[in-house]
């Protein structure tokens, strides 16, 4: 058994994420990640909530809540942007690196990130490029070999929530929001979209 430590929040795409290292007997230490964001605490509670009625481990809340007050994005802002107006610069790799050294003092060499495929991509730091580069400047930081691990590479957003209706995850439980300036937040607007067998409308990232 290897152990791993995921990045997750309150979406979707973590949750599928460590219900794969789960059923791969992987064993994990989630930490969520505040960055300060104005649906940080929403999302938080969302996260604690799907983790432990899914039986997954509980995440510890890593706080670097100072990043979004110090870095100017719209993540911050109210719930009315366009999805590429919510990039906050470094935000991926600030959260590697917050893994890799929660990581590196427990003795684990993997982390694990909920990316998925090319397409759905829409950020800089989503690339392939992006996590190599990562993984160089890290493993270069910690002097050590520490693996970056994404799962959902190869997955869209389709089959994110296929694999979640497959498992039987609880959709409409999940909350993740990346407001920024113009329009509307495209992951509230997903959100919306997701309607359970029930009728009742579910909540995705």
């Amino acid at each position: 058994m290897m152990a791993v430590v995921p990045i997750v929040s309150g979406d979707i795409d973590s949750l599928v994420m460590c219900k794969i290292l789960n059923n791969e007997r992987q064993e994990q230490h989630p930490i969520f990640i505040d960055f300060g964001q104005i649906s940080g605490d929403e999302e938080w509670e969302a996260c604690r909530s799907v983790f432990e009625r899914c039986d997954l481990p509980p995440p510890e809340r890593i706080d670097l809540s100072g990043y979004c007050r110090s870095i100017e994005s719209d993540v911050q802002g109210e719930c009315k942007a366009s999805y590429i107006n919510a990039f906050l610069p470094g935000r991926n790799l600030m959260a590697l690196m917050a893994a890799a050294s929660y990581a590196y003092q427990r003795g684990i060499k993997i982390v694990a990130l909920a990316l998925l495929s090319d397409e759905s991509r829409r950020f800089p730091d989503q690339t392939e490029e992006f996590l190599v580069n990562a993984n160089f400047a890290i493993n270069s930081a910690f002097g050590d070999f520490i693996t970056i691990l994404t799962p959902l590479i190869n997955f869209t957003k389709e089959d994110v929530l296929n694999t979640a209706r497959w498992y039987g995850l609880p959709i409409e439980e999940t909350f993740c929001c990346h407001p920024g300036r113009n329009g509307i937040c495209r992951s509230c607007t997903a959100r919306k979209a997701v309607v359970d067998p029930l009728g009742r409308e579910g909540r995705d990232d």
